[in-house]
C-alpha cells in the first residue's frame, strides 16, 4: 500500500496529535530531573525507535509504529541519576559494549559468533570490516537466538574466524550523573543487555545539564578514486583540499583493493589523507573510498563547565580535549550541542573544497564538521566546535538572536535544522542551519508545570514504501503527556 500524501494544511496549522505517555504507571507525573527521550531520528534500524530513560533503573523503548511502550533492563550504572544525565542513540549495534565484532567461525553465507542473541535480526545492515569477506555489505536473512549465535546473511561469501563485522542493529549510549561517581554504559538492542563502559578521565561529580552526541556516521560527504597510498596514507592528486579538513573523519574503502576497511583520519594536506592506524591491505589507484564521520566517537559536554569529552568506542577510553581556543564560558543549565552532519546547500566544491560561511571567524560549509551548542545558562549565546581542527568559534552572531535558554530547555538536530524547546513555556523555536537563524516554529499544546532538566524531545519518521513523513514529539514538563506534530 502506499501512503498518499495531503497534508498542507495540517502543516500550515501545525496540528497536534496526542500519543501514548511516557511512563508506566499512567498517574505518575515525571518529577525526574535529568530523564530523557533519544531516537532513531533517521530510521537506520527500521523500527521507529525511541527510549525514554526516567532513571537508571526505569528505561522504555517507545514503537512509534504502535504508538506503544515497554520496558527494558535496567541499566545497573553506578552515580546519582539527576540533572546532567544524558544519553545517545547509534545505529550500530554494540555487543559486548563494542561496535565491530570478531566472528569465532563460518562457512558460505554464515557466521558464527560468541554473542548470545536475543531476537531476530533479519532484514538489518551487516558489514564486513576485516578479515575473510571483507568488503561485504549486506542484510541478515536469518539468525539463532541465544548464545553462540549464527548469522545468516545473503551472500555466498566463506566467513571465517578472521572476520570481523558491524551491524546497524542499534544502541542506547547513557551518561549518568553523580555525586561522587558517574557511570556510562551502553544497552544493545540484539543482546537485551547491558554493557558497563570506561568513566577514567571524566569528572566525579557531575550534576548540571549534560549533552552526550555523535555522528550519525553512514552519509559519505565526499568520495573519489585514489591514485597511490602507502601504509599510512591515501592520496588523490586530484583534490585540493584544505589542511586538516578531514581531520577526525574517518575515510571508508567503497570498492576496489582494501574494500571495506575503515580508518580514522589524523591530517590530511591538499591532497594526502594521513590515517590514524595503518591500512591492513594498502589500497591503490583502483581503490575508491568515501570520507564521513567518525561514527567510532562520541562528544560530551555540560556540567557547568567548558570542558569537552570525547570518547572512542573501539579504544573504550575517554579523551578531555584540549582545543587550540578554548570555550569562552562554561555550557550552563539549558545548555544545548547538536552534530551538525546534514545540512542542505553545504555541498562541497571542485576538489572537495568547502564554501566559506565565515571567512573571518574560519567556519567553513561543511557537514559533519562542526558542533554548534547554544550555552544555556540564561544567555542566547551560540558556541560552534570544529571537529577538524579541534577549537571553539565562541559567540557567533546570527539572526534573530534574543531568546534565552536555561534549565529545562532541550534541543535536537534534523535534515539542518535544530529545534529548541525553551525550558517549562512549551515554545519551541528552529535554528536554521543553512539560514543562520532562529525562527519561530511551534507551541507545545500541554499546560507546562514545574521544569524538570532533560532532553523532552524527539524525531521519529513514519515509512510506508517510499513515502517516509517526519513527526516531532514533545512530552510536557512534570507531566506523563506526550504529544506529535508533523514537520516537513
Amino acid at each position: 500500500m502506499t501512503t498518499t500524501v495531503n497534508l498542507r494544511k495540517l502543516l500550515h496549522r501545525k496540528s497536534w496529535e496526542m500519543c501514548t505517555p511516557c511512563l508506566s504507571a499512567l498517574s505518575v507525573t515525571n518529577t525526574s530531573s535529568g530523564s530523557f527521550v533519544v531516537s532513531d531520528k533517521y530510521n537506520v534500524v527500521p523500527d521507529s525507535l525511541a527510549f525514554f530513560v526516567q532513571n537508571a533503573a526505569a528505561i522504555y523503548r517507545y514503537d512509534g509504529n504502535e504508538d506503544a511502550w515497554v520496558q527494558l533492563p535496567g541499566s545497573g550504572l553506578p552515580g546519582t541519576f539527576a540533572a546532567g544525565a544524558c544519553g545517545e542513540f547509534k545505529g550500530l549495534g554494540a555487543m559486548g559494549g563494542t561496535f565491530t565484532q570478531a566472528a569465532t567461525g563460518g562457512s558460505a553465507g554464515s557466521i558464527i559468533t560468541s554473542k548470545t542473541i536475543a531476537r531476530s535480526l533479519v532484514g538489518r545492515r551487516l558489514r564486513v570490516v576485516a578479515g575473510t569477506g571483507m568488503g561485504f555489505d549486506g542484510l541478515i536473512t536469518e539468525n539463532t537466538i541465544g548464545a553462540s549465535a549464527v548469522i545468516q546473511v545473503n551472500s555466498t561469501v566463506v566467513f571465517d574466524v578472521t572476520t570481523q563485522f558491524q551491524i546497524f542493529s542499534g544502541s542506547l549510549w547513557f551518561m549518568n550523573a553523580g555525586t561522587t561517581a558517574v557511570g556510562f554504559g551502553v544497552y544493545d538492542l540484539a543482546t537485551n543487555a547491558w554493557t558497563t563502559k570506561s568513566v577514567t578521565n571524566l569528572p566525579v561529580a557531575w550534576g548540571t545539564e549534560g549533552q552526550l552526541i555523535s555522528a550519525l556516521g553512514m552519509a559519505a560527504f565526499a568520495s573519489g578514486t585514489a591514485t597511490s597510498a602507502t601504509t599510512g596514507t591515501l592520496t588523490n592528486t586530484a583534490k585540493s583540499w584544505q589542511t586538516n579538513q578531514w581531520a577526525n573523519y574517518q575515510v571508508r574503502i567503497t570498492a576496489g583493493t582494501g574494500k571495506g576497511q575503515l580508518r580514522a583520519i589524523a591530517s590530511n594536506t591538499a591532497t594526502v589523507l594521513t590515517i590514524a592506524t595503518a591500512w591492513t591491505i594498502m589500497p591503490d589507484a583502483t581503490s575508491v573510498y568515501s570520507l564521513e564521520a567518525n561514527d567510532d566517537c562520541l562528544y560530551l559536554l555540560g556540567n557547568a563547565t567548558t570542558a569537552l569529552y570525547k570518547f572512542t568506542v573501539s579504544t573504550n577510553t575517554w579523551a578531555v580535549l584540549t582545543p587550540t581556543t578554548p570555550r569562552a564560558a562554561a555550557a550552563g543549565a539549558g545548555c544545548s550541542c547538536n552534530f551538525i552532519d546534514n545540512v542542505s546547500g553545504w555541498d562541497l566544491q571542485a576538489g572537495d573544497i568547502p564554501k566559506t560561511l565565515s571567512a573571518a571567524l574560519g567556519l567553513y560549509k561543511q557537514n559533519g564538521r562542526f558542533l554548534f551548542s547554544f550555552r544555556g545558562g540564561a544567555t542566547n549565546v551560540l558556541d560552534i566546535y570544529d571537529v577538524a581542527l579541534n577549537t571553539w568559534v565562541n559567540a557567533v552572531a546570527y539572526g534573530n538572536q534574543q531568546e534565552t535558554f536555561t534549565t529545562g530547555s532541550c534541543s535536537l538536530d534534523f535534515d539542518g535544522d535544530i529545534y529548541l524547546q525553551k525550558e517549562a513555556t512549551g515554545r519551541i523555536f528552529r535554528f536554521s542551519v543553512a539560514d543562520f537563524v532562529m525562527q519561530a516554529f511551534a507551541a507545545n499544546p500541554g499546560v507546562q508545570a514545574a521544569v524538570v532538566a532533560g532532553m523532552k524531545m524527539f524525531m521519529l519518521p513514519y515509512v510506508d514504501g517510499g513515502t517516509k513523513i517526519n513527526f516531532l514529539y514533545t512530552q510536557r514538563h512534570t507531566g506523563n503527556e506526550l504529544y506529535r506534530m508533523l514537520v516537513i
